[in-house]
């Protein structure tokens, strides 16, 4: 037996970075989860190895059970409320260890469930931050026509104070995706750029499909600082640290605007953390932070078998 067969089916149309990452996760869900391979999302008659089985799924894609009932009752009330962003997939939520969306919950679920432990951890790339109050996931403002009136939302956001001024900090979460080359432009856009004196670029520049992902996510910032829901709102790009496209994209985009982006990878969120003065169990969940998403070396044999 090879470590493949435990593993499973890979996808022949990947780039080499989502290879890395889909084979890690198959090794994840193989010999830290011992579970069988899941169904292929769209080719039902095949399993993938970065999808665990619906019915043993549970809590399994989280690296707390705590953090897995937070993703599973947000995911409930998004998908409830009228005026949503899209929806959220509680069956891909649980199921898909290569999506995105458990990664935020991952990432950003230990600051949900501990605001002290999210105050100091913000405070490492935002040092101005005073307050820390919650954190939203998949957020949007509604109703949607007074804002970008489209399905545009932030993947995390993180609700702030800077003494009595009450802000957020809306991120974009990569993990292998690249950003949507998708052009996309309404007339909440245009009205909403020309509306703010934060843009150092064109709007014809930005909505093109090099920035537009995080143009949209900027207008929302924009909108929100409009419409006076936020005395500030900043933004920030949460990417691999091994994404040189994001990040390179990121760093450009911030260079557009007078208030500044801020790009933080996994492992400068897990470093800040791991420099705090941590119980043992958080400790514990950093390391598994760090096990599930960045320790390729764990899965090396298994890589090269493929």
């Amino acid at each position: 037996m090879h470590l493949k067969d435990f593993i499973g089916n890979i996808s022949a149309s990947d780039t080499p970075r989502t290879k890395r990452a889909r084979i890690h996760q198959g090794w994840w869900r193989a010999f830290v989860l011992q579970q069988t391979p899941g169904q292929h999302p769209i080719k039902k008659e095949t399993t993938i190895c970065n999808v665990l089985p619906d019915q043993t799924a549970d809590y399994r894609n989280f690296i707390t059970d705590s953090i897995g009932a937070l993703a599973e009752s947000t995911a409930k009330t998004h998908n409830e409320a009228k005026n949503s962003a899209g929806i959220m997939e509680i069956n891909r939520l649980k199921t898909n260890l290569l999506s995105s969306q458990p990664l935020c919950f991952n990432f950003f679920g230990l600051l949900a469930l501990d605001h002290e432990l999210g105050l100091k951890t913000i405070k490492a790339f935002f040092p101005e931050i005073t307050g820390f109050s919650g954190v939203k996931f998949e957020y949007a403002p509604s109703p949607k026509e007074h804002y970008t009136n489209d399905n545009s939302a932030f993947d995390v956001a993180l609700e702030v104070s800077i003494g009595d001024q009450i802000g957020l900090i809306g991120i974009e979460c990569k993990y292998t995706e690249p950003f949507s080359p998708q052009k996309y432009q309404k007339p909440n856009y245009e009205i909403i750029h020309n509306k703010s004196d934060n843009f150092l670029a064109s709007y014809e520049e930005l909505t093109g499909s090099k920035f537009n992902q995080l143009y949209r996510n900027q207008l929302i910032a924009e909108a929100l600082l409009q419409a006076g829901d936020y005395q500030f709102v900043k933004t920030a790009l949460f990417c691999a640290p091994d994404d040189t496209n994001a990040e390179n994209i990121g760093n450009e985009f911030g260079k557009m605007l007078k208030s500044g982006f801020t790009v933080i990878d996994f492992f400068e969120y897990i470093t800040a953390i791991q420099k705090l003065d941590l119980t043992p169990t958080q400790r514990k969940n950093t390391m598994m932070l760090w096990a599930r998403y960045m320790a390729h070396e764990l899965s090396h044999a298994a890589w090269q078998e493929y």
